[in-house]
């Protein structure tokens, strides 16, 4: 008999009620953020059971890095549906209707996939390159890098990932990310060291948090195989969209 996974249940039937109880919610006037909020919570419903269909089976390492690959799908599908109010042009109102309904959608998935994440490493240590493979490796440690609401968690994997990352068992970016990431959450924020971790000022533009030593940051970067700040502020020419949005 298929083994049934609980926390994907868990997450289907909470989708299944905001899908019933949206309505109640939705601005009366704002047909836009209705049709977009309803096209999200379908496609991450539909992921879902398409994933759940596969038997849970935490021994298998095929079964490992398709959890994986699954977690980070619903991740970066949601992250990226925050463009959606500009790509869709949203008035001030719809803007602030689309938050409202969207953020919590996005906090709890991030709990969702740390505490998904949290269980899997109850059996390994890490999804090391030599075992999983390099996909499998960053796609961990991308779930670990957006596990903002778990500080202690991510402190915990940037020990991990610093010694494996010496030894090529993890990619050495991921280390640098993390690092940065886990440096900037402290309070109060502690100096970030390879430039990675920053906020829109303006539309396409992004400037890094306070850097240790940034006249040499770009030698760090290249250690860790990231290019320069300068290749790295490109990257954010058509995602910043005005002087708000921390990256």
């Amino acid at each position: 008999m298929r083994q049934i996974q609980p926390t994907l249940i868990l997450a289907t039937l909470i989708l299944v009620l905001s899908l019933c109880g949206a309505r109640l919610l939705w601005c009366s006037d704002c047909p836009k953020v209705d049709r977009d909020i309803k096209t999200y919570d379908e496609k991450i419903h539909a992921i879902t059971m398409e994933f759940t269909q596969k038997p849970a089976n935490p021994v298998d390492k095929d079964w490992v890095k398709a959890k994986l690959s699954f977690m980070v799908a619903v991740d970066q599908y949601t992250r990226r549906y925050l463009q959606v109010p500009f790509q869709h042009a949203y008035t001030d109102k719809e803007n602030m209707e689309f938050q409202k309904q969207f953020s919590n959608r996005m906090t709890s998935m991030d709990a969702r996939n740390t505490a998904d994440l949290k269980d899997l490493l109850k059996k390994y240590e890490w999804f090391t390159i030599s075992v999983f493979g390099s996909q499998a490796d960053n796609d961990a440690w991308l779930l670990v890098q957006h596990a903002d609401q778990d500080r202690p968690f991510q402190k915990r994997i940037l020990n991990v990932l610093e010694g494996l990352y010496k030894i090529g068992h993890t990619k050495p970016s991921n280390y640098a990310y993390l690092y940065d990431r886990v440096a900037r959450g402290e309070n109060p924020p502690r100096p970030q060291r390879y430039g990675t971790q920053g906020r829109c000022v303006g539309p396409g533009k992004w400037e890094p948090h306070e850097i240790e030593d940034a006249a040499n940051v770009d030698k760090r970067r290249a250690k860790v195989g990231l290019g320069t700040m300068e290749e790295y502020k490109a990257m954010f020419k058509d995602i910043c969209h005005k002087a708000e949005g921390v990256i």
